[in-house]
C-alpha cells in the first residue's frame, strides 16, 4: 500500500512540474505573439489615417521642380520623419530617386508653408523643392512615399 502512496506522489509531482513547464514555455510565446498583431495593428491604423494631395507641381525650367502636399489625412505626421521619405522623378528617358538635402544632384529640400510646429497636420501643406540630375522635359511622372508606405503621384509637363 506505501508503494501505491510514493508511486502516485511522485506522478503527482511530475505532473504538476511538467504542467509548470509547459506553462513557462507557452506564456512567453502568446505575449510575443500578442505584442506582433498589437505593432501590426498600430502601423495599418496609422496607414489608414494617413492621405495626401498634391496640390500643385510647378516646374522651374529643367533644372528643378516645386511641388506642394497637403495632408489631407486625420494622421498628423511629424516633420523629423519627413527625412525618410522617398520621392521618384522620371520621364521617358531619365529616372532619379533623389537625397534628402544632399550636396549634389539629385536632391530635394521641404518646408512647412502654413504651419507653426514641427507637426505636419491635417490640412497643413508641405513645399518640395526637387533638384534633378536630368534635364525634365516633355511629360514627367513624380511619386511621393512617406516613411510609412503611404505614397500619391502626379503627372506634370515641363
Amino acid at each position: 500500500m506505501s508503494k501505491e502512496v510514493i508511486t502516485s506522489a511522485i506522478l503527482i509531482t511530475a505532473s504538476v512540474i511538467a504542467a509548470v513547464a509547459f506553462v513557462n514555455a507557452i506564456l512567453p510565446s502568446i505575449y510575443e505573439l500578442s505584442h506582433s498583431y498589437n505593432s501590426v495593428a498600430r502601423n495599418m491604423e496609422d496607414q489608414f489615417k494617413t492621405d495626401l494631395d498634391i496640390i500643385f507641381i510647378y516646374p522651374n525650367g529643367t533644372n528643378n521642380v516645386s511641388v506642394w502636399i497637403k495632408n489631407i489625412g486625420s494622421s498628423e505626421i511629424p516633420l523629423e520623419q519627413i527625412k525618410y521619405c522617398d520621392i521618384f522623378l522620371s520621364n521617358s528617358e531619365n529616372f532619379c530617386n533623389p537625397d534628402f538635402e544632399a550636396e549634389a544632384k539629385p536632391s530635394w529640400r521641404y518646408k512647412l508653408v502654413n504651419g507653426e510646429d514641427d507637426i505636419w497636420s491635417h490640412g497643413e501643406t508641405v513645399e518640395l523643392t526637387i533638384e534633378p540630375d536630368f534635364i525634365m522635359n516633355g511629360k514627367c511622372q513624380l511619386s511621393f512615399f512617406l516613411y510609412n508606405g503611404v505614397s500619391v503621384s502626379d503627372t506634370f509637363s515641363t
